[in-house]
């Protein structure tokens, strides 16, 4: 290999590696603003809400990207927050923001008739 084919194989890897760099030090400096968490989506059969039980912390505002990683629709609520998202789509990602002003333990759940296990598409938030 000679050198210009090195020397271009080198700059294509620092500038891919560079690219993810940036991007995560962004990501990470933006989500420092904020407390976020991921809620990922499936059918009961599949795996259900995860992680089931989520830790938020009391008085914060809080970001939660809800990600359907199933083949049909899920709905989110979270009713003593007052937080509802009426429908995410398969492969989508949805994105709410609340403050959570009471401590205690609520739950979430499926808003959108995903399987005839539905009613179990349940979780807890925990605010401490």
């Amino acid at each position: 290999m000679s050198r210009r084919e090195l020397a271009g194989i080198a700059a294509v890897f620092l500038c891919t590696v560079g690219t993810v760099a940036g991007i995560l030090a962004v990501e990470s400096h933006r989500r420092t603003r904020q407390f976020t968490a991921e809620l990922s989506a499936r059918q009961p059969d599949y795996g259900n809400w995860y992680p089931g039980t989520l830790v938020v912390p009391y008085g914060q505002p809080v970001r939660l990207m809800l990600r359907n990683i199933d083949t049909v629709s899920h709905g989110f609520a979270l009713p003593d927050f007052k937080v509802a998202v009426r429908e995410i789509k398969a492969g989508e990602v949805e994105v709410v923001q609340f403050t959570p002003d009471k401590r205690g333990t609520f739950p979430f759940m499926c808003t959108v008739w995903c399987s005839p296990r539905h009613l179990e598409m349940r979780g807890k938030l925990v605010v401490e």
